[in-house]
């Protein structure tokens, strides 16, 4: 009984710490989370127990394990201080700690983002940059170029382009805090610095929605 409370404690507490780091209202948390504000507030206190489906359905909500709600892990992700360790310590050249590199950016943002097209913005990021790197092999002769149907130097450029508009499409989501400036000297400079990232936003804009 008593390891029962202390687990509703533990829940209580990183339910509560969970939604307050995100900047939100019980209101909206309750409503997002699909039960009512009162019932939320009494979990968040460890009035009350939920079941295994709630404590699913925030791990998904939050980016987090079932263990980490729980209490009985720390790792938010679910990676083991081992893992971790085992990561530390390998060399700086040896591909087993890219692979690992790799393995545990992509695990983090899985555990991390409960959002779908935040996920599949890195999934595309990825999927391009090793895509690229293969080329980079066939050409070096370790793996079959007959793999690929695009020739080498077009696809090379084709993929780095496309790596480009990944990174742009990213900093146009996230970086609104250039707004222009409006000169009292207007030139034809002016005009055409204007007209052209008009161009680019009209093309973002349909990269991004169409």
């Amino acid at each position: 009984m008593e390891k029962n409370k202390e687990k509703t404690t533990k829940f209580a507490s990183v339910l509560s710490q969970l939604r307050k780091e995100r900047g939100i209202s019980q209101k909206k948390a309750a409503s997002e989370l699909g039960i009512s504000q009162a019932l939320l507030s009494h979990y968040e206190k460890g009035i009350r127990e939920c079941g295994l489906d709630f404590i699913i359905r925030c791990s998904d909500y939050y980016g987090v394990t079932t263990d980490y709600l729980l209490g009985v892990s720390e790792n938010r992700n679910g990676m083991s201080n081992e893992y971790l360790a085992a990561f530390s310590e390998d060399k700086s050249n040896s591909v087993s700690m890219l692979a690992k590199a790799t393995k545990y950016l992509l695990d983090s943002v899985a555990a991390s983002s409960s959002d779908p097209a935040e996920k599949g913005f890195v999934y595309d990021y990825y999927l391009l940059t090793l895509y690229r790197g293969a080329l980079t092999l066939a050409k070096a002769g370790v793996i079959p170029k007959e793999l690929f149907k695009i020739d080498y130097s077009v696809a090379k450029d084709l993929a780095s382009a496309a790596i480009a508009m990944q990174d742009a499409k990213f900093v146009l989501i996230e970086d609104k805090s250039r707004t222009g400036v409006d000169s009292a000297n207007r030139t034809v400079i002016n005009d055409l610095i204007e007209e052209a990232e008009a161009l680019i936003m009209k093309n973002m804009h349909t990269y991004l929605y169409d």
